[in-house]
């Protein structure tokens, strides 16, 4: 059969192996490719597995709350997620241990609180990490601030509700929110009452010319919203008229619930009581308060938190947790890939995002405009 060739396909022998030359330009030119692809993949890897064993370093996480929180999970995993943006990955080049000091339903108190840090302190001590990121107020009081100054540990805040002015009055640890100046920055966790306000009355226009009524708790985040309210709500008034309830106990909420049903004049709820204990010592946290208040109450609720939508609050304009976290996250990373922590300015946390519960607007026979549920972030059904 000599003279009869396949014009694409050559056979070439060349002992020991024979080989298949394309003649197919377009062929050879997607091959090379694919091996110059394998090649960089192979160098990628090998050159990251050899960085990762060479640099590995330790993040140690303290969380006011108990594990799985609605309000600490989010932010843990953005932070997760943070340090990953900035080139560290937990059980590659980084190593991550966690306490969860349970003050919100367990360690209520000062004593029991600071039992915990000190248990946190001690593990921290033993586990020698290059950075500490605490996760609400209790965490970063009790542990953070003892670390301030400290020759090799950094300290990462994530949802600071009370002022860091307030906290550096106790302990010096910043010069301005600008510029730190030692080894303590963060994100404050601004709550956007303004801006909230406006987006439900975007979602319940009939809301314009009533009130929404706050309800705080006297625990020490209780106490840190409180003042967050009268901070973003001075001098800037809307059309919407605000009232702040504090309670001390559960017995009180319950009641207040029952007397704000029967208020024509309220129109709007913004639960924000965390932690209260009844009669009886009972304790409850957030997804207690709010299992309750959805069964029980007549009333919208402005969610606080994104999660506490998910839950079943009616919704509107609620600070993203998991961003805030992933924000903190990313300043960790910066400053475990050779940035001063002192040089990291504070931050707010990120602006609002807009989330609605569509069941509860069901149950409350509430419209939302196509427009705004348009513009959402999330819609939960």
């Amino acid at each position: 059969m000599k003279g009869i060739r396949n014009p694409d396909l050559e056979f070439t022998h060349y002992f020991p192996f024979t080989f298949i030359t394309l003649n197919c330009w377009k062929t050879k030119i997607i091959m090379i490719k694919a091996l110059v692809f394998i090649v960089m993949l192979i160098n990628f890897f090998t050159g990251y597995e050899q960085s990762f064993a060479a640099e590995e370093k330790k993040i140690f996480i303290v969380a006011s709350y108990e594990k799985e929180h609605v309000c600490g999970n989010p932010q843990e995993q953005g932070a997760i997620k943070g340090l990953s943006k900035e080139g560290w990955f937990e059980g590659m080049n980084l190593k991550v241990a966690r306490y969860y000091m349970d003050t919100k339903k367990k360690n209520i108190t000062p004593e029991l609180m600071k039992k915990e840090a000190n248990v946190a302190l001690q593990h921290i001590q033993a586990f020698e990490p290059n950075i500490v990121i605490t996760l609400d107020d209790n965490a970063f009081r009790e542990v953070g601030l003892p670390l301030a100054s400290h020759d090799s540990i950094s300290v990462v805040f994530s949802g600071m509700n009370g002022q860091p002015e307030t906290y550096n009055k106790k302990i010096h640890f910043m010069d301005s929110r600008d510029k730190p100046g030692s080894n303590i920055t963060g994100v404050y966790e601004k709550l956007y009452v303004v801006r909230s306000l406006k987006v439900l009355a975007a979602a319940i226009p009939a809301i314009n010319g009533k009130k929404v009524t706050a309800i705080t708790d006297y625990t020490p985040t209780g106490n840190a919203i409180t003042k967050q309210f009268d901070l973003e709500l001075h001098d800037k008034p809307t059309n919407i008229a605000w009232e702040l309830l504090r309670v001390k106990n559960w017995e009180q909420y319950t009641s207040y619930i029952s007397q704000i049903n029967k208020d024509n004049n309220i129109a709007a709820i913004y639960p924000v009581a965390l932690s209260l204990k009844d009669a009886k010592g009972h304790i409850y946290t957030a997804p207690d308060i709010f299992k309750w208040t959805i069964a029980n109450s007549k009333k919208p609720e402005m969610a606080l938190n994104y999660f506490f939508s998910k839950i079943g609050l009616f919704g509107g304009a609620a600070v993203d947790f998991q961003r805030m976290g992933f924000v903190a996250g990313r300043m960790a990373g910066q400053i475990l890939n050779g940035t001063r922590a002192g040089t990291l300015p504070i931050v707010d946390a990120p602006d609002y995002a807009i989330v609605f519960n569509l069941k509860r607007a069901k149950e409350l026979e509430i419209s939302i405009p196509d427009s705004l549920l348009t513009a959402a972030d999330q819609i939960f059904q």
